[in-house]
């Protein structure tokens, strides 16, 4: 999930998504037919679904899967293999560009060199330029807030240093917008910062990757380190004693302007009238661990359930749509490409169905503020609530975290799976984000849970409203993000 986001949707964008003819409305309702395939389907994923597999052959066998790398190119074709072999149609790659891709080519080094020597502990940021040779040294300022104006106040103690910034510095900023965020942190390289370090990790062997992408996939303008939180400590500690001097160095991979595949699958439904529903999740990765959790459960799910729906031999009435999004990390560009490339189809798009939450057992859906599709969830209650996911909730920091932002925008009905965050957030862009950590149990779970929500609205008489942006508006309002939407708008996100 990408806790810090991305990519421009043009102004004709959200003007066709206004003026798109919308389908007649009508409750959701699901004849007895299709309760009873919803019925084959849940049992069909819980005694053997393919979930966990799929998701070992991603992390372990694949492994991690850096958008555009050769790892992700991999991932890609696996992706095309088993669509294929599963018997969907329609199945291709889509391809998109991203401005720059980034791989680390050498392990990062880094010491204190005074008040005294002594190793820290650093990985390269996502989307850092490398270190100029014979790496970056200088006096570290430590920088309290990413607040513009800050970084402006500032600007005298930031020149020729290597600025620090922690999570205290990172939470201040964000009260003006992520957007800003980003803005403060160029800002920084701007003023002559000879280097940046990150202290957002939760161990020293556990460093915390967010990428410093300005949400687009650009490269940063200033090397950017991510250091341990108990190295981050230290050198805050000793800054309250007198000045600290460092230096770190870094090799990366960079290629400019490069073409990045979306995989895409259909299993295609009965009713003529171009109705569908999408099931989707991202392909890419962090390097630090191999993805298991964000997001190859959500691949994996995916996969398991055009995997599950296929071997029940059921027939939706509606197009169900498998897509497997890159660039998800580096701020949504894929799936926000993809909505966008793919507007004059919007209206008849009855569903977005995004798992990116981890493997955790799953309680339900975010709808973020809308009522129209708490209450369509209602018309599956006992089957969701027989695996214990029936609940439903708003949203809030996760209205503009994954791939649904862009659907969303547009005014189509989009759900998001609701799993607890206690363990996903210890482990996603980590070191410790493998395959050991995922439960089996509850991965089986989350793909039942998504395929009879996505089944069922493939399936359902009945559409939901798509939103005009005025509705739109009051909806992102109505669970306090119209400003964060504002924000990402003046940054040319969404």
């Amino acid at each position: 999930m990408k806790t810090l986001l991305c990519v421009l949707l043009t102004c004709s964008l959200a003007a066709q998504a206004q003026t798109a003819p919308k389908p007649d409305i009508s409750p959701i309702s699901l004849s007895p037919e299709t309760n009873a395939a919803l019925v084959k389907l849940g049992g069909q994923l819980m005694v053997a679904g393919q979930g966990y597999e799929y998701d070992r052959q991603l992390a372990d066998d694949i492994g991690p899967r850096l958008t555009g790398s050769a790892n992700y190119v991999k991932a890609t074709d696996w992706g095309v293999a088993e669509f294929k072999r599963l018997g969907l149609t329609n199945v291709y790659k889509e391809p998109w560009e991203i401005p720059a891709t980034w791989e680390p080519e050498t392990d990062a080094t880094a010491r204190i060199l005074a008040p005294h020597e002594q190793r820290l502990h650093l990985e390269s940021e996502g989307w850092s330029p490398s270190t100029p040779p014979g790496g970056v040294r200088g006096s570290v300022y430590y920088l309290s807030s990413l607040k513009i104006d800050a970084v402006k106040a500032q600007a005298s103690h930031i020149k020729d240093a290597v600025v620090l910034v922690d999570s205290a510095s990172l939470a201040s900023g964000e009260e003006d917008g992520l957007g800003k965020v980003f803005d403060a942190a160029a800002l920084i390289g701007t003023e002559g910062a000879r280097g940046i370090l990150l202290g957002l990790g939760t161990t020293n062997n556990a460093s915390s990757m967010i990428g410093n992408t300005a949400f687009v996939g650009k490269i940063a303008n200033a090397p950017c380190g991510n250091v341990g939180l108990e190295d981050t400590l230290l050198l805050k500690r000793l800054l309250d004693h007198g000045p600290v001097e460092v230096e770190f160095s870094f090799k990366n991979r960079i290629r400019e302007h490069v073409k990045v595949d979306n995989v895409v699958a259909e299993i295609p439904g009965t009713d003529p009238n171009g109705e569908y529903v999408i099931v989707g999740g991202h392909l890419d990765s962090w390097q630090l661990g191999t993805g298991a959790e964000d997001n190859g459960t959500g691949a994996a799910s995916v996969m398991a359930v055009a995997q599950g729906i296929m071997a029940s031999g059921l027939k939706p009435r509606r197009t169900m749509r498998f897509i497997l999004f890159g660039g998800e990390e580096e701020g949504l560009i894929g799936s926000i490409h993809y909505a966008k490339d793919h507007a004059s189809e919007a209206a008849k798009c009855d569903g977005v169905f995004i798992t990116d939450t981890g493997s955790d057992e799953p309680k339900g859906w975010f709808t973020f503020g809308r009522k129209d599709e708490a209450d369509a969830l209602a018309s599956i209650k006992p089957q969701l609530s027989s695996l214990g996911a029936d609940g439903v909730t708003d949203g809030g920091f996760v209205t503009f975290s994954t791939d649904h932002a862009a659907f969303l925008v547009e005014g189509v009905p989009v759900f998001v799976l609701w799993t607890p965050f206690e363990k996903y957030m210890l482990l996603h862009h980590k070191p410790s984000d493998t395959f050991d950590k995922v439960n089996q149990r509850d991965l089986n779970l989350t793909v039942a849970v998504v395929a009879l929500t996505a089944y069922a609205f493939a399936d359902a008489s009945g559409t939901l409203q798509h939103y005009s942006s005025a509705e739109v508006e009051e909806q992102l309002k109505s669970i306090k993000q119209w400003n964060e939407y504002q924000d990402l708008l003046e940054h040319h996100v969404l």
